[in-house]
């Protein structure tokens, strides 16, 4: 069983099937599931809050289900749960078993390409897709002609804003030392999904054992740990 959990030790990428590359993307070392949690309005930081997924996107399904019209699917509604949360995706797209599955299921030359330069962290789950217009980076503009509309019919906004908040409020922590900032960020309008890139001169190395994904989304916070030793991928470990 344990081989067969680790299959891409000892498989060939070209030999993968779809469940395995869906198992690197989604439950892997390198792709872990986290939670956005709601602090009070004291614990937030002062950084542009962005609207909320609503309940379909965020996939959350509370008492009344998703359908009850609230972005958490009724999570905030239960008394004595304690602060509600949101989950999402954070996933090294910088590693070459992430790559390489990608490549074969989603094609990304850009994301290969940059990986050699930064590590890439990518989130999945905190923004709605269609929510914000197309960017190509954090300082992005944008015409007219680049407006749509999202899925409730409103016009989509501009993320300049968001994408400058999250490039103030992110990390990279490896233990015991200086966290390491983004120098880029960018968002698949599309998708939803938020690419984070933090530079590689400060190196993530096995003698850190343990390296913490942070960010800060409006109220919510997001925390991942990362073990460095699960992280190896034909014997070198793969950021």
């Amino acid at each position: 069983m344990l081989a067969a959990a680790q299959f891409w030790s000892g498989k060939d990428p070209a030999q993968w099937t779809a469940n395995d590359i869906s198992r690197l993307l989604n439950d892997s070392p390198w792709a872990q599931q986290a939670s956005a949690s709601f602090g009070s309005s004291t614990d937030a930081p002062d950084m542009p809050a962005a609207p909320l997924p609503g309940p379909a996107q965020a996939g959350m399904a509370g008492r009344n289900g998703v359908s009850d019209g609230r972005w958490d699917g009724g999570v905030s509604k239960n008394v004595g749960v304690g602060v509600p949360s949101l989950p999402v995706m954070v996933r090294w797209d910088s590693a070459l078993p992430i790559r390489e599955a990608l490549l074969k299921s989603q094609p990304q030359q850009d994301v290969v390409d940059q990986a050699q330069k930064d590590y890439i962290l990518t989130v999945i789950g905190l923004v709605p897709a269609g929510r914000y217009r197309a960017s190509s980076g954090h300082l992005a503009t944008h015409s007219e002609s680049d407006e749509t509309l999202d899925s409730t019919g409103r016009a989509s906004q501009d993320p300049e804003e968001m994408l400058e908040g999250l490039m103030a409020a992110s990390a990279l922590i490896p233990r015991d030392r200086p966290p390491i900032r983004p120098e880029d960020v960018k968002l698949d309008a599309s998708t939803g999904a938020i690419h984070l890139f933090f530079p590689r001169t400060q190196p993530i190395t096995l003698k850190d054992k343990e390296v913490t994904f942070t960010t800060h989304f409006g109220s919510m916070t997001i925390s991942k740990s990362f073990r460095l030793k699960e992280m190896a991928y034909r014997k070198k470990l793969e950021l």
